[in-house]
């Protein structure tokens, strides 16, 4: 809702965390922005820009670490990976001071049986040398069996380091002497915009939606909306005093979130005008029709929904187990098991029975409903990793990771393995 006050205008939304974005409409007795609600293309464009924080990449000196810029990329994508499934910075410093001490961050290629760059061995059940040796995998393997042990977020690095390596007794302080730099390193790549910090709850992101499309038609800075948010969270912290760059970047993430799924809504709203519109008229299924077309309609009716690691189901979204807990959402299999589940078909509850749920067939046939898989190495279903369901239109419907939300996305990645049309 947009109340006037005299020359400005406010947006309210219900009490919640953007009932204090302010919206000046005039300043100094002329019109500082254009009004672009009314015309679509425009409103699109505004929103769309709002997406796109000016802070999204920070660039490192590699000279200062002594490093390449390789190295420093690899830095990144460990960084990154931590990031991307919720962990706290803690879980990149031990990384990057393990990746120190065993590759020096190259990703070694080469050598007697382990390789990349936490030199990982494929007989100990790390992956497969390509596994291995492709960063992001890596880093994930590494973190799953960090998080398994009993305090590793208060152990000094060197010990979490050497309880998942295993090296030789007289190698397990080896790690500690990196810690400086890997915790140097952290501090200038995490972009501090883990998903879960810029997670909001389903009722939050609804207002933010609506204030971000009235904000975009009103014309209001980027950095105006950023700060008012700012402001509401800020006075929502309890206890010592926050941080105010640390509350600027979640308001800054949380606005690069939603609006940027706002966004790809109205794209493809554009781009589908004859389809058929979802009940929430943000999304559109190519040619419906069939139990496909029921299970598509099931899944984008949970567009918003948070992923949740082990959640989801029949019965809808639910809290999930391990890094899920306390979440109430999907993962991948959850949603598309959810959403065959309302077209009265039984697919399993992960991606080996999901992938054995039917006829498979080639990317040239794809129809609204089918599985959409994805794996680390394409050409074997044993490393299928995601699953999504496609809409049409090279697009799919999934819940992608931890810390995100089930959203529309294109399937233009490399690591497609195969579709699936459950049957």
């Amino acid at each position: 809702m947009i109340t006037e006050l005299g020359a400005g205008k406010f947006i309210a939304t219900g009490g919640c965390l953007v009932c204090g974005v302010v919206v000046i409409a005039a300043i100094g007795g002329g019109a500082k922005y254009a009004f672009t609600a009314g015309d679509t293309a425009k409103l699109r464009a505004a929103v769309c820009a709002y997406s796109a924080s000016p802070n999204a990449v920070r660039r490192v000196p590699a000279a200062r670490f002594g490093l390449s810029s390789q190295q420093i990329a690899n830095a990144r994508e460990i960084v990154n990976v931590a990031a991307r499934l919720g962990l706290p910075k803690r879980a990149a410093e031990i990384a990057l001071g393990t990746a120190l001490q065993e590759s020096g961050l190259t990703n070694l290629r080469t050598g007697s049986g382990s390789y990349g760059l936490f030199q990982q061995q494929p007989s100990q059940a790390w992956g497969t040398k390509q596994q291995v040796t492709t960063p992001s995998h890596a880093a994930r393997s590494f973190y799953t069996r960090l998080i398994k042990i009993p305090g590793w977020e208060h152990m000094p690095l060197t010990k979490a380091a050497a309880l998942v390596q295993r090296p030789r007794e007289d190698l397990r302080d080896a790690y500690a002497k990196h810690e400086p730099r890997a915790k140097a390193l952290v501090a200038l790549l995490w972009k501090g915009g883990s998903p879960r910090r810029a997670a909001v709850d389903t009722a939050t992101r609804d207002d933010m939606r609506v204030s971000i499309q009235a904000a975009a038609g009103l014309g209001v800075p980027r950095d105006e909306l950023v700060a008012s948010i700012a402001a509401d969270l800020a006075g929502q912290e309890s206890g010592e005093q926050p941080d105010p760059d640390e509350i600027r970047k979640r308001a800054d993430d949380i606005v690069t979130a939603v609006a940027g799924q706002l966004c790809k809504e109205l794209k493809l709203r554009a781009d589908n005008p004859a389809d058929e519109t979802a009940s929430d008229g943000s999304v559109l299924i190519e040619n419906p029709a069939g139990r496909g077309a029921i299970a598509v309609r099931a899944a984008l009716g949970m567009i918003g929904v948070p992923y949740s690691w082990g959640g989801g189901g029949p019965g809808g979204p639910s809290f999930g187990t391990g890094r899920g807990a306390g979440t109430k959402g999907f993962d991948c299999s959850g949603l598309t098991e959810y959403a065959w589940s309302k077209a009265g078909v039984s697919i399993g509850s992960s991606t080996g029975p999901q992938w054995h749920s039917g006829k498979h067939v080639d990317r040239s046939q794809l129809q609204p409903g089918d599985l959409v898989f994805f794996a680390y190495n394409p050409r074997n279903p044993g490393t299928i990793h995601h699953v999504g369901l496609y809409i049409g239109k090279g697009k799919m419907v999934h819940a992608p990771h931890t810390g995100s939300h089930v959203q529309i996305a294109p399937m233009s990645r490399s690591d497609y393995a195969g579709a699936v049309r459950p049957s």
